[in-house]
């Protein structure tokens, strides 16, 4: 047998709390608190389905307090408001929240049990595809991956074993082989862990980046599999600190390194610096064969792939930050990246769309 929904019941008065106690425990598994920060911290455990929570508080967390806190620590919980009050503006305050319903006081039990009813069923179905979403992702990560990493194997055995008996054609030819294959499999990887941050199967926190460090491990990577290709350098000072989500910050970074990495482009040059908002840097490289910088709206003229456009669009929005192209005076292209001085407040994470917000990257397809 299925274990009940389990329901924790939020009111400062005993009368409510009790009679919506009643009206659920035959159906639901039912806890009862009379302050909101002892809900918040006993919802960090985990195991509730559904929190009712009564908006007017005044002795502790008000009830939009109280659903704040448990959307800024994530936690995964559905939520029905409940008020005697006639003003509206609490009720969306709480419904901006994401709180499945509102309910108005005096209610009735059928009126309770079938808002609960619709909120489990919610919560279920929203599970469920969840699961079903975690576990295609899993099959297409496996099924892409292999062959991916099969391919950067073999191409690093031959660049050690046999390159010196390869004229200087094959060994272009070897080297464009083994940067796109490692080029494609970083793309695969942030697609499926920015994946996994959208289906909420992980939690990234913020966190201190060095940005030296982390743009030299970044070249170092890129150019691995690119020996004859440009030269990378960095302009960075040793103290940069950024403070935001490190995993994602790497692999925005990278797409857009690998974006204008070709085998026959001049040098790029990699300047991180503070600004006055927090942390800016810069990406200048020549136009690669599918750039036309000429082009009078620059976005359309980005050599950019469908790829990377989407996890361009997504690590930014998850970082907050803000990313465009242009044409600089000697003809080259320059990507800006802002990021702010600190990750804003906890809070519900961001939906991913595969649209660039204003102001981001913007590019057609190769």
């Amino acid at each position: 047998m299925s274990p009940k929904p389990k329901i924790l019941i939020v009111d400062d008065e005993e009368g409510p709390r009790e009679s919506l106690k009643i009206i659920l425990k035959h159906e639901f598994e039912v806890v009862t608190l009379g302050r909101g920060s002892e809900a918040v911290e006993m919802l960090r455990d985990g195991g509730f389905d559904l929190i009712l929570l009564d908006i007017t508080m005044p002795e502790d967390l008000s009830g939009i307090d109280t659903l704040q806190a448990i959307r800024a620590a994530a936690i995964d919980v559905e939520a029905i408001v409940i008020s005697g009050q006639g003003a509206t503006d609490p009720i969306m305050a709480c419904v901006n929240l994401g709180a499945h319903r509102y309910i108005k006081k005096p209610y009735r039990a059928d009126e309770v049990l079938g808002a609960v009813r619709s909120a489990i069923a919610q919560r279920t179905a929203r599970l469920r595809a969840q699961a079903m979403r975690e576990r295609l992702l899993g099959s297409l990560s496996h099924e892409l991956r292999t062959p991916l990493n099969a391919i950067v194997g073999y191409t690093e055995i031959l660049h050690d074993e046999v390159r010196e008996r390869l004229d200087d054609d094959h060994r272009h030819a070897l080297a464009r082989i083994q940067h796109s294959s490692e080029r494609l499999l970083a793309y695969w990887e942030s697609l499926f862990f920015l994946g996994e941050l959208d289906s909420g199967s992980i939690i990234v926190k913020p966190g201190e980046v060095r940005m030296r460090s982390l743009l030299e491990r970044l070249v170092s990577r890129v150019g691995h599999g690119s020996e004859d290709g440009p030269t990378i350098r960095v302009c960075c000072p040793d103290d940069l600190v950024a403070h935001t989500h490190p995993d994602s910050l790497a692999r925005l970074l990278s797409v857009l390194l690998y974006e204008c990495t070709d085998e026959d482009a001049g040098p790029i040059d990699i300047t991180a610096a503070r600004s006055p908002t927090g942390l800016s840097l810069t990406i200048e490289h020549d136009p690669t064969p599918f750039d036309d910088p000429t082009s009078s709206d620059l976005n359309e003229g980005a050599g950019v792939t469908e790829l990377a456009r989407e996890i361009i669009a997504r690590a930014s929005e998850l970082l907050h930050a803000t990313v465009s192209r242009e044409a600089s005076g000697d003809g080259r292209i320059v990507v800006r990246v802002s990021l702010p001085q600190r990750d804003p407040a906890p809070g519900p994470r961001p939906r991913f769309s595969s649209g660039f917000s204003s102001g981001a990257l913007a590019a057609s397809p190769r």
